[in-house]
């Protein structure tokens, strides 16, 4: 299966829109189904020996319990997994001081993988299957009636020096 991206251009300085501007990929699951809690819980009632009902009522438990740690105003750690933590929204003030939770407009659930977890550009995640695919070219593709791979995954494909870029881009949520 492929990862699906577009690509967006945004400034480099968020905060002056007559800055210079970047093109960053953006991941998209426009053209995916979620996963449901239901086959999750089926897939791991096959590989860990327990029944798909048993998972499910755990995983189930879980999201409760997660919840609930969070509410409580703790980080959540599940080991080999990552963190779980809340993140404050706000349209922020002018000074410190007149800043009061009533100025909090929403909270919203974070998660930082564990390293166990990560996908990583290096070789081994591109020979362990990943592999990117630019679906505005394959739109395009599609569109003028060609019928071959616009995109194999190469990550110098795109950079005419050969050296993929580093950056990552920014979340545009924030």
């Amino acid at each position: 299966m492929a990862i699906l991206f577009k690509k967006i251009t945004m400034p480099v300085d968020l905060t002056d829109k007559d800055s210079a501007k970047k093109t960053y990929p953006q991941i998209t699951y426009q053209y995916s189904t979620p996963s449901t809690l239901e086959e999750i819980a089926q897939e791991l009632g096959q590989t860990s020996g327990v029944s798909e009902g048993e998972a499910f009522s755990v995983l189930k438990d879980f999201r409760t319990l997660l919840k609930k740690k969070l509410i409580d105003g703790r980080t959540v750690n599940i080991s080999g997994l990552g963190y779980f933590f809340l993140a404050a929204q706000s349209k922020g003030t002018d000074t410190e001081e007149s800043f009061t939770a009533a100025d909090i407009t929403g909270l919203r659930i974070c998660f930082r993988a564990n390293k166990d977890i990560r996908l990583n550009m290096g070789t081994t995640t591109r020979t362990n299957g990943l592999n990117l695919k630019d679906v505005d070219r394959i739109n395009k593709a599609n569109a003028s009636g060609e019928d071959n791979n616009p995109d194999d995954g190469n990550p110098d494909d795109n950079n005419p020096d050969g050296n993929p870029d580093d950056g990552e881009a920014p979340d545009p949520a924030e």
